[in-house]
C-alpha cells in the first residue's frame, strides 16, 4: 500500500505540474488563481506523507512531536483541497451560450447559440482539472488517517474519524468562500477568527456548512467504493 500511495502522490504531483504550465502558457485564462489553490491543497497531502513516513518507525520523543504536528497542520489544512470546489462560482463570469432571437418553436432552429470563444471554456476545463485534482488530493490524504485509526480503533471509529473531519472541513469551507477567512488568520487575526466562531454562528452558517460537509463527504465515498473493489479484487 505505501508503494501505490507513493505511485499515486507522483503521478498526481506530474498531473499538478501539467496543469500549472498549461495554465500559465495554454492560452487566455481568468484562472490563475487556481495556482495558489493547487498549491494550498497540496500542504494537506505533504503532511499526511509525513505523518505515514514517521507513524510506523517506533516511537521516540522527536518523532512523537513529528507526528503529532503533522497530524494537527494536515487537519488544520486539509480544506484547502476540498475547497477547490467552490471555484466554479468564477464560471458565472463567463457567458457559454446566448439566447436565439430568430427561434421559433419546429423550424429547426437553435434556442440556443453556444459561444465557442476559447476564454470561457478554458476558465471551465481548467477550474474542471483543478477540482479533480484538489479532490483526489483530499481522498488521498484522508486515507492516509483513515486506514491508521481503522487498524487501532476499528472500523466504526475509522469512519466516525472520516466524518468528524468532513463536519469541521464543511464550516471550514463555508469561512473561507463566505466570510472569507484564510487560514493564516488564525494568525493575523485570531481574535476577528474567534469572535465569529463563537459570536456569528447562525442557519445560514449550519446550512452551507452541512451541505459543504455532505459534498465531501459524498467525494470520499465515491472514491473510496474504488478502493474497496481494488481491496476485494486483490484478496481474490
Amino acid at each position: 500500500m505505501d508503494k501505490g500511495i507513493s505511485n499515486v502522490t507522483k503521478r498526481l504531483a506530474c498531473l499538478s505540474m501539467i496543469l500549472v504550465v498549461w495554465i500559465i502558457v495554454g492560452g487566455p485564462f481568468n484562472t490563475y488563481y487556481l495556482i495558489w489553490n493547487l498549491i494550498l491543497a497540496w500542504i494537506p497531502m505533504i503532511f499526511a506523507l509525513i505523518f505515514k513516513k514517521n507513524i510506523g518507525k517506533g516511537f521516540s520523543r522527536s518523532r512523537n512531536i513529528i507526528v503529532l504536528f503533522s497530524g494537527l497542520m494536515w487537519l488544520f489544512f486539509f480544506p484547502n483541497a476540498v475547497y477547490i470546489i467552490t471555484d466554479y462560482i468564477h464560471l458565472s463570469n463567463d457567458i457559454f451560450y446566448y439566447s436565439n432571437s430568430d427561434y421559433i418553436s419546429y423550424l429547426g432552429k437553435r434556442k440556443k447559440i453556444y459561444n465557442l470563444d476559447s476564454l470561457p471554456w478554458n476558465n471551465f476545463f481548467s477550474i474542471s482539472f483543478a477540482v479533480f485534482l484538489g479532490c483526489a488530493l483530499s481522498v488521498l490524504s484522508l486515507y492516509i488517517f483513515h486506514t491508521y485509526i481503522e487498524k487501532k480503533g476499528g472500523k466504526r471509529n475509522g469512519w466516525i474519524f472520516v466524518t468528524v473531519v468532513h463536519l469541521l472541513s464543511g464550516y471550514a469551507i463555508y469561512l473561507g468562500r463566505f466570510i472569507r477567512f484564510n487560514s493564516w488568520d488564525v494568525i493575523f487575526k485570531p481574535l476577528s477568527l474567534f469572535k465569529f466562531l463563537f459570536l456569528d454562528m447562525d442557519k445560514v452558517a449550519i446550512t452551507f456548512t452541512f451541505y459543504f460537509f455532505l459534498l465531501s463527504l459524498f467525494i470520499y465515498g465515491i472514491f473510496y467504493l474504488f478502493i474497496y473493489i481494488a481491496k476485494t479484487d486483490e484478496k481474490h
